[in-house]
């Protein structure tokens, strides 16, 4: 049985779509608003893509350069000479949860990846929780090291992946 899934850049027209994904799954624990969605899809809509099921939104994946974004990890950690600002930053992937587990998350970072081929970006940087390590590994990441949290109890994993089309060296 095939599904009709599309997978597109995002629209501002999308705005409400991402609010109430955003709202329903919280996957992060800073809220983002309204206003800072709609920046993010007008600054950077190569890499704000949408998952749709039968015109549906149900998922959403943002990542930008890391010239755009000197995250507080990359500079804390010290990586920043080693990492190409051409590198993308995956900021948040967020699934309905009504349509978790169901590999939407995958097709998205699948996604994902062939913008940063076609981009010829050198690799995919992000921070997760061990909880997120085996799904990340799984979708071609690597552990680059330990990522200490804002609090001091906090642990995260810096994870990469390499895009293997790229003439740059990493």
């Amino acid at each position: 049985m095939e599904f009709p899934i599309n997978i597109r850049e995002a629209q501002i027209s999308d705005i409400e779509h991402i609010c109430l994904i955003q709202e329903s799954a919280q996957t992060s624990q800073d809220e983002i608003t309204r206003e800072i969605l709609e920046e993010r899809i007008r600054s950077h809509a190569d890499t704000f893509l949408l998952a749709s099921l039968d015109g549906q939104v149900i998922a959403y994946i943002f990542a930008r350069t890391v010239k755009s974004s000197l995250n507080k990890w990359i500079l804390e950690s010290g990586n920043e000479k080693f990492i190409s600002d051409r590198s993308i930053i995956l900021e948040d992937l967020s699934v309905h949860p009504d349509f978790q587990k169901q590999g939407f998350g995958t097709l998205l970072l699948a996604s994902l990846k062939e913008v940063i081929c076609q981009k010829n970006s050198p690799a995919i940087y992000l921070i997760c929780k061990d909880e997120w390590l085996t799904y990340f590994e799984m979708n071609g990441f690597m552990e680059q090291g330990i990522v200490e949290g804002e609090r001091s109890s906090e642990v995260a994993f810096l994870m990469c992946w390499r895009n293997p089309f790229c003439q740059e060296e990493l």
